[in-house]
């Protein structure tokens, strides 16, 4: 094996990973791998120190390993944290770390083909947990809403879902008798349909951007692309103009890569003069830094997390707008119509 990192733009729909490991000896049973959003493959051992020289300046994402390993992953996870650097440690249900200041995810998805959610129930302090959205097998409102209740009792600190891309192969591999033709033949669940269903129970739709910590620099930077990208994530899912959504997420980035203090240019009144920083950008960043809670923001997020009906009936109303619309376009063309006929046969 030859551990290495690899280097990703982080999006909250990816747990916020900029440095993923390959070659990574994972967990023999099934797992999520949260930074490439598929199944993880279960690997042989290996020496994890060589993995610690690197400095990381941003979130460093340790997937679940053998229990042989578990020592040297925490290890690890500690080596990264004494630097400033984030680290997301994700652990099996009813596993624990010795890693404090990591942010702590709970693979949902051994629980979730073993039937039993029950471990799920008792979470590390502090912990989130990663539940993996399958047709057949996690697609019922209602069990969301017992997730959501019992992750609520539990404490957990977040909870995200996201659908799995899945090569036929795996989804044999995942297929259950009773959700077999689902696997294979249904879209999964929608990542928006599940925050509904969690809202009410205080949930949100996203992980919050892990930060970096002293000696690492731009802490605020991070904070402020990460609501960026969060917008941006929304834009797009709420199926809004893809050049506007486009322009978020570059912006984001712009603001990830910068040297500059981008508070401090706000605050000086400078943004004018960053051309990735224009328009509803640049309102975001006016707000992030003001810390105002980001009306603009927020109100996407309320948009992206209303219910199902009140979405359908907007539309509705829409479409009887539209249709009024046209309606008095068409009738107001049938009298200019008139009148033309009447100005035709007075000059006749």
């Amino acid at each position: 094996m030859s551990l290495r990192w690899v280097a990703q733009r982080p999006e909250p729909a990816r747990f916020w990973i900029r440095f993923a490991p390959r070659d990574w000896p994972g967990a023999n049973e099934p797992w999520f791998d949260l930074a490439r959003g598929k199944l993880g493959e279960a690997g042989e051992g290996a020496d994890l120190a060589l993995l610690a020289f690197q400095p990381l300046d941003d979130l460093v994402y340790l997937p679940p390993v053998p229990p042989l390993l578990a020592a040297a992953r925490d290890a690890l996870a500690r080596d990264h944290l004494e630097r400033g650097t984030p680290v997301l440690l994700q652990l099996m249900p009813g596993e624990r770390a010795a890693a404090p200041g990591a942010t702590v995810v709970v693979d949902a998805l051994p629980a979730v083909l073993a039937g039993d959610l029950s471990p799920l129930y008792r979470l590390p302090e502090g912990a989130g947990v990663a539940f993996p959205l399958l047709a057949g097998l996690t697609d019922d409102p209602e069990l969301w809403s017992i997730v959501g209740e019992r992750l609520a009792e539990a404490e957990a600190a977040w909870v995200q879902g996201s659908a799995p891309q899945l090569t036929p192969i795996e989804r044999r591999r995942l297929a259950r008798d009773d959700a077999f033709e689902a696997l294979f033949h249904c879209e999964p669940p929608s990542e928006r349909d599940f925050s509904r269903g969690l809202v009410r129970f205080g949930f949100t739709p996203f992980l919050p951007r892990p930060l970096p910590r002293p000696p690492i620099q731009l802490r605020e930077n991070r904070r402020i692309a990460g609501l960026l990208g969060i917008a941006a994530e929304i834009w797009n899912r709420l199926g809004r103009p893809a050049t506007a959504g486009q322009a978020l997420f570059q912006a984001s980035r712009w603001i990830d890569a910068t040297r500059y203090d981008v508070a401090s240019l706000t605050r000086e009144g400078h943004l004018g003069v960053i051309a990735e920083l224009e328009g509803f950008a640049r309102t975001l960043v006016e707000e992030a830094v003001a810390r105002s809670g980001m009306p603009e923001l927020a109100a996407l997020i309320d948009e992206y997390l209303a219910p199902a009906s009140l979405e359908s009936l907007e539309s509705l109303e829409s479409l009887e707008s539209l249709e009024s619309l046209e309606s008095l376009e068409s009738l107001e063309s049938l009298e200019a119509g008139d009148q033309a006929a009447e100005l035709s046969a007075v000059a006749r």
